[in-house]
């Protein structure tokens, strides 16, 4: 391979920056549990803060179809690449990303947002090669450290190996004057995948193999009757990571659902809800079908949906009236997440704005 090849230069950039920083080679890194390379991030990183101070940003939402104003994300840096190729579920991943491919992949994803809604990107940490820092390697999934009320944010509690993660994410929405209302704690689990709001007045908790029944309690005692009128708990098939790779709502009135992962009397729930349900096949909850982000009403940031994969999702979806804008990430998949979960929305409005950003 030709030294001035891309995928050379980017990961042997990123490979002797995590060597340099930790002392030691990034095979030997690899093969640490990840409650080792999370105290070695630690170490890192103290001292070193990944805000900006100065930016500002309005906040609050309990919908997730109205129109989108402002996301949190986080490009992937140098962290991914502390990612065992031999062991990548270790990290919840499927398999390690190219990030070469996947970086290209995630601007473009970016770039959507910004020209199909209009909407504003507020980082975790500006991007940077010349001063990098290493964040956990599931830190681009900022979906999971929590969800936004219209009074702030409630955080997650996340197990391992996601632990520390969320801490990034509460510094910085308290920098853009976002309050942390709540917080899941003690052995209560919790991660934002597992929330969505069904309407205004419902908050729908999965209870997955990553969000558990202590950290539904919690969030129900806090948010019923102030934020919602109920928090439902919906049991997750045991294998089943997020409610959000299994069920997604596209407007007021269209959902989709994986149905083997859910149990029947959720369906009925929804249907009794004024709900016309898309059933997801298998092979189209494997890449991820239903983890689309709302950019507005009827409007959705989809997963492929053109070429090679969630084509029969898709199609169904757009006879319901839904605008589905595709989004090709082959690479990213291998994180095991997609649009939504890749993003964490900070405020959505009734209408829509005037104009677009380019």
């Amino acid at each position: 391979m030709k030294m001035n090849d891309p995928k050379t230069t980017i990961e042997t950039s990123f490979r002797r920056f995590v060597e340099k920083s930790f002392g030691e080679s990034i095979e030997e890194v690899r093969k640490k549990n990840p409650e080792e390379i999370l105290g070695l991030i630690k170490k890192h990183g103290k001292g070193k803060s990944p805000l900006f101070p100065s930016e500002k940003g309005s906040h609050g939402l309990n919908s997730e179809t109205d129109c989108l104003e402002a996301v949190l994300v986080h490009r992937p840096g140098p962290g991914v690449e502390l990612v065992d190729q031999e062991n990548p579920w270790k990290w919840l991943m499927s398999r390690k990303p190219d990030l070469t491919k996947a970086l290209l992949e995630y601007d473009h994803m970016i770039e959507l947002i910004r020209r199909e809604a209009g909407a504003y990107t507020s980082f975790l940490h500006t991007p940077s090669t010349e001063k990098p820092l290493i964040f956990p390697p599931n830190q681009w999934f900022t979906r999971d450290h929590g969800f936004m009320t219209p009074y702030g944010a409630v955080i997650g509690n996340p197990d391992s190996p996601r632990i520390y993660e969320e801490f990034f994410v509460m510094r910085r929405l308290l920098e853009l004057d976002i309050p942390v209302i709540f917080k899941v704690y003690g052995s209560g689990r919790m991660e934002g995948g597992d929330a969505l709001y069904l309407d205004e007045k419902t908050l729908l908790l999965g209870l997955s193999y990553r969000t558990n029944s202590i950290g539904y309690e919690q969030i129900k005692a806090v948010l019923e009757k102030w934020v919602v009128d109920s928090v439902v708990q919906v049991p997750l098939r045991s294998n089943i990571m997020h409610l959000d790779t299994v069920f997604n709502i596209a407007s007021t009135t269209v959902a989709a659902v994986y149905p083997e992962a859910v149990p029947e009397d959720f369906l009925d729930f929804i249907k009794k809800k004024g709900f016309d349900v898309v059933l997801v096949s298998e092979e189209e909850y494997k890449t991820l079908a239903t983890n689309w982000l709302c950019l507005g009403p009827e409007r959705i940031l989809f997963v492929d949906g053109e070429e090679e994969m969630n084509i029969v999702t898709r199609r169904e979806l757009e006879k319901r009236g839904i605008d589905v804008v595709s989004l090709k990430m082959p690479e990213l998949l291998g994180g095991a997440g997609g649009p939504r979960c890749m993003t964490m929305p900070l405020s959505r409005q009734k209408v829509a704005k005037r104009e677009k950003i380019a």
